[in-house]
């Protein structure tokens, strides 16, 4: 078991994503005047190792019930990393990261309620629920892209905004429902390629749900509910203006919809689109902090 192989099996390139989440959160509480870098530190690592979690966790389960080993369509965005299957590392060793992971979220997730308020514990309860019981139970019950809307895109949001303030805002709420939007997405058009294999491992969710077509529909009509949002609040003034930075993204998003909407089974066609898919969430994030941050400064 080398380094390289458990960074592959944590999936280190994805870990980006709570990263940028936390920041858009923490830039707006900081444009309102509200900010500590010390438990912004700390919330951030909080989603990073919950992050893992999942990971780890739906890596461990896929092994188990055999849905990673019935890929026929696995990529670096979907199918699992393939790790447990080649003997690259052990799937007891991969639940026990994943467990200690947890453990060490929870414990900094409380001191993080202590010194911030107890408001947050409801948040760091959900998104502790989110994590571990997402491959046990939400996926298994057509709940796994609202778990991984709220989970890890709306919560993040919300949640490294109420660290620094203390509360809640208008403006928070979009931001924040933008970002549960966008990842409720990003795991949608991931399922795509996983349809046979999640369907024999016992996985319900909206493709095997609803079918290829109507799944690639509800894909491309939440991406544009989300640049819709962002243009509307963004001329209210309830989110600051040069968030609308994020609307740079819509050829991508295009690109990602056509791939889902001419669905195709060649992995390398396919592939282009799930990585559109990812730099859309990535990217749309990324600017909007660029917009809040340089709203500041002018």
């Amino acid at each position: 078991m080398s380094l390289k192989h458990w960074l592959i099996e944590v999936r280190v390139p994805f870990l980006l994503l709570p990263l940028v989440l936390s920041l858009v959160g923490g830039v707006l509480a900081y444009s309102e005047g509200s900010f500590d870098p010390l438990t912004f530190a700390a919330f951030t690592a909080v989603l990073v190792l919950l992050h893992i979690t999942v990971n780890t966790l739906n890596e461990y389960k896929d092994d188990s019930t055999g849905i990673d080993h019935n890929q026929r369509h696995r990529s670096v965005f979907n199918g699992g990393t393939g790790m447990i299957q080649a003997g690259f590392v052990r799937p007891k060793d991969v639940l026990a990261v994943s467990l200690s992971c947890a453990t060490i979220a929870l414990a900094l997730g409380l001191w993080v309620v202590w010194v911030a308020g107890l408001i947050l514990l409801p948040l760091l309860a959900l998104g502790m629920t989110f994590a571990l019981l997402y491959t046990h139970i939400f996926a298994r019950r057509m709940l796994g892209e609202v778990a991984a809307g709220l989970g890890l895109g709306f919560l993040p949001v919300l949640g490294a905004y109420m660290v620094q303030t203390g509360g809640i805002s208008s403006g928070c709420l979009v931001l924040a429902t933008a970002a549960g939007l966008l990842t409720f997405n990003l795991l949608l058009l991931n399922e795509f390629p996983d349809t046979e294999a999640d369907r024999n491992g016992g996985r319900r969710n909206i493709v095997l749900r609803f079918g290829l077509s109507k799944a690639a529909w509800i894909y491309t009509l939440l991406n544009a509910a989300v640049y819709l949002m962002l243009l509307v609040f963004a001329v209210l003034g309830t989110i600051p203006a040069l968030s609308a930075l994020g609307l740079l993204t819509v050829p991508l998003a295009y690109q990602a919809a056509s791939s889902a909407l001419h669905w195709t089974e060649s992995t390398s066609v396919f592939a282009s689109g799930l990585k559109k898919n990812v730099m859309v969430v990535l990217v749309t994030q990324i600017l909007i902090v660029v917009g809040i941050f340089s709203s500041i400064l002018l």
